[in-house]
């Protein structure tokens, strides 16, 4: 948003020349200035409504236009879908195993017990025939092999069913909660440069003029409203250089206009530390080379529009 002063918008003033001699009119004299903001939207893109209209008024965060958003729309549901892609993966890490594993599981268990018990059995019968010298001691080794590998199996089979039970590990789970945050911190982006494709008012005033329309691009050099916000003007006034000490900053002053009422007042806010040649607008041939100090004044009441010539006179 950028301030404008609005000089640009001044016409001749045939109230600050002088009637036939040529001499300067008493008094001082100046015009109101309005301190305008222009709206342009943060990124560039095209207007597809605007919520506004020259000359209405308008309040704080009223809605001023709107751009294309399709790419920040598909932008936001795909880091809804990742965030949801990975909520999954963490509550089903966390929850261990499902049912049918943990069965699966188990049925390997109760095989590897059932075979324990066999080879439990055939090194009881090996042991005896041993004992009775019917089989050779190579052959009762390899029944207590069996019986060693059987134990050891079903050892095995425990703990693989312990460790179906379980949730993930903790750096597991930590980086599953990871991708969830980086999810949803895309959809957080999403969201703001979704955001900035609607413009609202800055504060309340009213429309000035309106630059770009419905189907026109614009961005942060290429603004689409002039506002004037409430307050936000102020008077303009030169002063010569010899009434410069009797007219210090807090002087009040009375205003003159056409179609101003009658009694208004400003009061000198600021004064200029360099003097300046009388602006072009204001000068008549006899006080062309005058120096000038540029002052602003703020109105006691309300204020005329931007751009209205005034007459100022110090108050008796």
């Amino acid at each position: 948003m950028t301030r404008l002063p609005l000089t640009a918008l001044l016409l001749a003033l045939p109230l600050w020349v002088s009637a036939c001699n040529g001499e300067p009119a008493p008094g001082l004299h100046g015009y109101v200035e309005g301190d305008f903001i222009r709206i342009a939207p943060e990124q560039p893109g095209l207007i597809i409504s605007t919520s506004a209209q020259e000359g209405e008024p308008v309040e704080t965060g009223a809605e001023l236009l709107r751009q294309d958003a399709t790419a920040e729309v598909a932008a936001l549901a795909a880091a809804s879908a990742r965030i949801d892609a990975a909520t999954a993966r963490y509550d089903d890490a966390l929850a261990g195993a499902r049912d049918p594993e943990i069965e699966a599981a188990r049925d390997q268990l109760r095989q590897a017990l059932a075979a324990q018990n066999d080879a439990a059995q055939a090194l009881d019968r090996n042991q005896s025939l041993f004992t009775d010298g019917h089989i050779s001691q190579a052959r009762l080794d390899t029944a207590r092999a069996a019986a060693d590998t059987a134990d050891a199996r079903v050892d095995e089979m425990r703990e693989r069913l312990n460790i179906v039970r379980l949730p993930a590990r903790a750096d597991q789970l930590r980086a599953l909660q990871a991708d969830i945050a980086g999810a949803e911190a895309e959809r957080d982006a999403a969201l703001y440069r979704l955001d900035l494709r609607t413009v609202s008012a800055p504060s309340g005033g009213r429309i000035h003029r309106q630059l770009r329309f419905v189907g026109e691009q614009a961005g942060p050099t290429a603004p689409v409203f002039e506002i004037l916000p409430t307050g936000a003007v102020h008077a303009l006034l030169f002063i010569p250089e010899p009434q410069l000490a009797r007219l210090p900053v807090g002087t009040r002053l009375a205003v003159r206009c056409d179609n101003c009422p009658a009694g208004m007042r400003v009061t000198i806010a600021t004064i200029a530390d360099e003097a300046e040649f009388t602006p072009p607008i204001l000068y008549s041939d006899s006080e062309r080379a005058r120096l000038v100090f540029r002052a602003e004044a703020r109105f006691d009441g309300a204020a005329p529009p931007p751009g209205t010539p005034l007459f100022f006179e110090p108050l008796p």
